[in-house]
């Protein structure tokens, strides 16, 4: 493929197939003579790392976008009409709640220290003339 060609024709090529466009296109610049050295090699170098940097950020997104929509499909399903949703609330209410807790023997010490004893406070005297 001539480097004039690795445009043409882009909207009709299917992922796959614009990946591989994608790949060869950054093989090619990679492998030009001015790449490594020349008048132009910092030109090539810069187009090449900004389709890198593209690519990293459309890849973070995509993995955001998909990991958003793993954690939405994780989530219990909801009741989708109001009278559902009153049919659940009303189910888990008549659920068996579990029985309360009994205490049998004599009652816990305290925790801590204690009582600590507080002196009552002094009379106040009236204030010197």
């Amino acid at each position: 493929m001539t480097r004039t060609a690795f445009g043409d024709g882009l909207v009709t090529l299917d992922a796959r197939e614009t990946r591989s466009r994608l790949a060869e296109a950054l093989a090619t610049a990679k492998a030009h003579p001015a790449w490594a050295a020349g008048p132009r090699s910092k030109a090539l170098q810069d187009a090449v790392g900004k389709v890198e940097r593209a690519l990293l950020m459309a890849s973070r997104e995509a993995i955001h976008v998909l990991a958003d929509a793993l954690t939405e499909a994780d989530r219990p399903p909801t009741a989708a009409t109001t009278a559902e949703a009153h049919a659940q609330i009303v189910a888990e209410l008549d659920a068996d709640a579990p029985p309360a807790p009994s205490r049998s023997g004599s009652p816990l010490p305290p925790l801590g220290r204690g009582r600590v004893t507080v002196p009552t406070p002094r009379p106040r005297l009236p204030p010197r003339k």
